[in-house]
């Protein structure tokens, strides 16, 4: 029987990923440059190494870019359920209204919940089930007739949004985004940059509530 691996992840900036004998150093960022608790998991042989594929190929984050004045639409992803992050994501997304007065902002449910008063209108993307980047992305287009848009996101989250809203027709012209991970949150996946790492190596073998219960994600 194949050996498990330990799979680490270490506190100290630049961040680093250790996968058995192999030490990942992660690209250093002032995006990247939050606090963030040493973990570890065991994983079989075969996740490990699939964490390490993920590792070598994935853009792990992006840094914000692109100009406001070129959009005609903001569109706001939620990362979690918990409040920390999604507020923080609420602020950048307005932040990006106010530089355009009248361009509307479109914000996940989880981000609408804490929206100001605003100048601009503003759209909750809201369903009684779970929604996937891909059903807010395309929901988001049934509220609106503008297709250039920037792009609201956790950092970690960004590179996925930004790749299906332009899949489904948007012109993405812009990113704002935000690092932190909400250590409360209800989904594990989200909790921390090492649970999110197994999360998205694995997305297209199961969901993520599946892929916490079999890694026991804390």
């Amino acid at each position: 029987m194949t050996a498990p691996h330990i799979v680490e992840f270490h506190s100290e900036f630049p961040h680093r990923v250790i996968i058995g004998d192999d030490t990942l150093t992660l690209q250093a960022s002032e995006q990247l440059d939050v606090s963030f608790a040493s973990r570890s998991y065991v994983l079989p042989r075969t996740s490990a190494l699939r964490v390490k594929d993920y590792l070598a190929q994935a853009s792990l984050f992006l840094e914000p870019y692109g100009d406001v004045q070129q959009a005609d639409a903001v569109l706001a992803f939620s990362f979690g359920d918990a409040p920390s992050v999604n507020r923080e994501l609420q602020h950048v997304a307005q932040q990006c209204a106010a530089q355009k007065p009248n361009m509307p902002v479109l914000m996940q449910q989880e981000i609408f919940a804490h929206a100001q008063a605003a100048n601009n209108p503003v759209f909750s993307i809201a369903a009684q089930q779970y929604q996937t980047t891909t059903d807010v992305a395309r929901s988001a287009m049934m509220m609106t007739d503008k297709r250039k848009v920037i792009v609201v996101a956790q950092a970690w989250h960004a590179q996925r949004c930004i790749a299906t809203c332009e899949a489904l027709g948007w012109q993405v012209v812009g990113l704002r985004c935000v690092a932190g991970f909400p250590e409360d949150d209800p989904q594990p996946w989200v909790r921390h940059p090492l649970n999110w790492i197994i999360k998205e190596s694995h997305r297209e073998q199961a969901a993520g509530y599946e892929i916490s219960e079999l890694f026991q994600l804390i």
